[in-house]
C-alpha cells in the first residue's frame, strides 16, 4: 500500500520552514516553468506551492491544483481565495483520474506525491491523457535515505525507480537532479505519439552501477 499522507499533520505543509527544502521558484525556472503556461499541480494539499506557481506563470498562465483528499482541496481554496490567486483552479481529483480535458497542459508538478501514488504506471496513463505533446513533467521526492525530515525510506521510492515507471509508462526521463539534502528531482518529457519512447533514454541502469 503507498503511503498516504495524514492530514491530521496537515500542518506540516503549511510550515514555512519547507522552504528550506528546495527554492520553488528557482527549482521550477530549472524544470523549464515560464510565464503563460498551463500548469497541474499534482496532490497540491493546502497549496503551499501554489503562490509560487502562480506567480511564475503570470496573469496569461493558468494553474490547476487537484487533490484527492477533500479536507485538501478546502485548503487550498481558501489559500487561493485569500492569496487573490486568480488564474488557480483547484478541484478535487479521484485516484486516477484527473477532471481535466485531454492535452491540456504545458507543465505538470509532483512534489511529494508521486511515492503516494496507488499505482503509479495507471497515474501515468493519466498524466499522458491530459498533457499537450512535448510537455513538461517535474517529480520531485524524497531520497529514499534515512532523513530527519519527511516520511521513513522504506515509504518512498528511488529516483532510479521513478525514473524507470516513467520510462516503461512512455514517459521520457531527461535528467535527473540532487535537489539539496533531502531531495532528487526528475525531469521528463511527454513525447508525440507517433515517436518512440524508447529512444534515447538515459536511465536504465541504477546510480553507481554504469
Amino acid at each position: 500500500m503507498a503511503h498516504k499522507f495524514d492530514p491530521r499533520n496537515v500542518h506540516k505543509l503549511t510550515d514555512p520552514s519547507r522552504l528550506e527544502i528546495f527554492d520553488p521558484e528557482k527549482t521550477l525556472r530549472e524544470f523549464g516553468l515560464r510565464e503563460g503556461m498551463t500548469v497541474l499541480d499534482v496532490g497540491t494539499g493546502p497549496g503551499f506551492f501554489l503562490p509560487y506557481l502562480s506567480r511564475m506563470v503570470g496573469e496569461n498562465g493558468k494553474v490547476y491544483a487537484v487533490d484527492i483528499q477533500e479536507e485538501m482541496v478546502k485548503m487550498a481554496e481558501e489559500k487561493v481565495q485569500k492569496e487573490g490567486l486568480s488564474n488557480v483552479e483547484v478541484m478535487k481529483s479521484e485516484e486516477n483520474s484527473i477532471p481535466l480535458p485531454d492535452h491540456c497542459v504545458d507543465f505538470i508538478f509532483m512534489a511529494f506525491t508521486f511515492h503516494e501514488l496507488t499505482d503509479p504506471k495507471t497515474y501515468a496513463q493519466e498524466l499522458k491523457r491530459i498533457a499537450k505533446p512535448f510537455a513538461y513533467l517535474a517529480v520531485i521526492d524524497w531520497k529514499k535515505e534515512e532523513r530527519d525530515k519527511g516520511p521513513p525510506p522504506e515509504e518512498v521510492l528511488s529516483e532510479w525507480e521513478v525514473g524507470l515507471i516513467l520510462d516503461d509508462s512512455g514517459i521520457r526521463v531527461g535528467r535527473v537532479v540532487e535537489i539539496g539534502k533531502y531531495c532528487f528531482g526528475v525531469y521528463a518529457t511527454f513525447p508525440q505519439e507517433e515517436e518512440n519512447p524508447m529512444m534515447e533514454v538515459p536511465f536504465r541502469i541504477p546510480p553507481g552501477f554504469a
